[in-house]
């Protein structure tokens, strides 16, 4: 967990502050206060309108012109056709950052403390780190949100648990998107956001580049300091995780282990009404093996739910009610994975925050809109 370090406030390197923004007229205006708000004694906001069509960029110059010392506002120019996602965003903020260490931050993302980018540069300074990623406080919007969340949590630690992400020998990266730091130095070395341009899910690319390339990086926790949204209905849930899920280059181990998990997972809710028939219908005079079955299956299902319950109430803050839904959650992110999988071995095309992408083994590019 982020601590509070006592280092001289006085020699504090300056921090540039990069929040790209398209269509993020609801979120970005407490976004900037919250930045305003903060206590370090050096720092710049770069806030990039990412060609937005919304009131975004109207809202943005307007906190420019109250704070012409503090808000920086770039309106990034169309993004070339092969650059894909926000990373274009994020590269002309880079391109007008005057700071030694860069804080990348999504719009919608709420920093709850007036001290979190204190908090996070002292602690990258006295770890001697070269980047550094807060989890985030997931705030969970709806029931579908509360209901899928706890099991989506458990399936991101396959790949990108902090224990492989904190192992200097393990070369797992990843930054959460809503909160990063990393120094120029490294970011510039790693080619910056040019070098995972391609990329839709860009933090994680540039988080594995920081690792490859032998550089200090930590996770820690920061639900404290920084907080972000699931929202929207179920529909609109459902296409962000496939669309997120589809994105990921999946190796053949990664889906082993996703289809693996799966079966864990369901295995023993699929199996109980069976073990059941069994030990009580069926053959109740001989049913040694069935009921070990059905005990096997009632420890796996208590062991479950609590795992679960343990993610609702330690890292999502929610009630414990909803780990009678894994069941159902495992489900829905299993066909999610699945469909995205397969439609991963096609060509087509990918829509992601109002832009269109064509799908290419694994080399996406931005679709030119017809005139």
């Amino acid at each position: 967990m982020l601590k509070q370090y006592k280092i001289n406030t006085n020699n504090l390197p300056k921090v540039s502050v990069i929040v790209p923004a398209l269509n993020e007229e609801n979120n970005i205006n407490s976004c900037l206060d919250n930045l305003l708000r903060q206590d370090y004694p050096n720092f710049e906001i770069i806030a990039v309108n990412d060609s937005s069509v919304d009131r975004t960029g109207e809202i943005m110059h307007s906190y420019e012109i109250r704070n012409p010392k503090r808000i920086l506002v770039i309106n990034a120019r169309s993004k070339p056709v092969d650059w894909v996602g926000k990373s274009w965003a994020c590269y002309q903020g880079y391109l007008n950052a005057t700071g030694e260490i860069f804080v990348f931050l999504d719009a919608d993302t709420t920093i709850c403390s007036p001290s979190a980018i204190t908090i996070a540069v002292s602690y990258l300074i006295e770890q001697r780190l070269d980047a550094l990623t807060a989890r985030p406080k997931i705030i969970c919007e709806n029931i579908w949100t509360k209901i899928i969340m706890p099991m989506l949590w458990t399936f991101s630690h396959i790949k990108y648990s902090s224990l492989h992400i904190n192992n200097a020998q393990n070369k797992t990266g990843y930054f959460f998107g809503c909160f990063y730091l990393i120094t120029r130095k490294t970011y510039e070395s790693i080619g910056t956001h040019q070098a995972v341009k391609n990329e839709i899910v860009e933090d994680a690319a540039l988080g594995q580049k920081v690792k490859q390339q032998k550089f200090r990086l930590k996770m820690v926790r920061g639900e404290h300091c920084v907080s972000t949204k699931m929202a929207g209905d179920f529909m609109t849930f459902w296409e962000g995780l496939k669309r997120s899920v589809n994105m990921i280059p999946f190796g053949s181990k990664d889906i082993s282990n996703i289809c693996l998990v799966y079966f864990l997972l369901l295995e023993p809710f699929i199996v109980l009404p069976f073990s059941v028939y069994l030990v009580f219908i069926q053959s109740p005079e001989n049913s040694n093996l069935n009921q070990i079955l059905l005990a096997s299956d009632l420890i796996s299902i208590v062991l479950i739910i609590s795992v679960i319950t343990i993610q609702l109430s330690i890292y999502l803050f929610l009630s414990p009610f909803y780990a009678v839904f894994g069941p159902i959650a495992c489900t829905i992110i299993s066909i999610a994975f699945i469909s995205s999988i397969v439609k991963s071995r096609r060509r087509g095309t990918v829509k992601w925050r109002g832009r269109e992408y064509v799908m290419a083994e694994k080399i996406y590019s931005t679709v030119q809109p017809k005139k």
